[in-house]
């Protein structure tokens, strides 16, 4: 079975519930919290895993301030959908037994950059250019 089959049917059941957050921002939002609280607990156990969902966290945040727009609709959901699986307590390793249920959700993570890369990329250049806008408006104003 290769990985793609794999990790696809180990995401399956978390479609639906994918789509109904992103039908609910509210509740995007909490789930967002969520997962960025489980990720900061987690942080050292998960080494450049940290880094991937911190970028996924991102661009699920800018979508659900409505900062970030260009997201199309199924890379957004595969993000929340790996979001969803990270959260959940009982994913295809359980979260209890140590170190095993991370690289679990760590490999699930490292699969949705893979299907979405190409629009992460382009949300990265938006959020620098953002960034430099801000910075470069910070110092026009403390100039004047």
């Amino acid at each position: 079975m290769t990985t793609d089959k794999l990790n696809n049917k180990r995401l399956k059941p978390y479609q639906k519930k994918a789509a109904k957050y992103i039908s609910d921002k509210k509740k995007s939002l909490d789930l967002l919290n969520n997962a960025m609280k489980k990720a900061n607990a987690k942080r050292g156990a998960l080494g450049e895993t940290w880094e991937k969902f911190q970028l996924l966290f991102g661009v699920f945040k800018d979508w659900i301030n409505g900062n970030y727009k260009e997201m199309p609709m199924r890379s957004l959901l595969m993000i929340v959908l790996g979001i969803v699986y990270f959260v959940s307590p009982i994913d295809g390793i359980f979260d209890y037994i140590p170190f095993a249920g991370l690289i679990d959700d760590a490999a699930v993570a490292g699969f949705v950059i893979s299907q979405v890369s190409v629009d992460l990329e382009r949300y990265k250049l938006w959020k620098k250019q953002v960034e430099a806008d801000s910075t470069s408006s910070s110092v026009s104003e403390a100039s004047s």
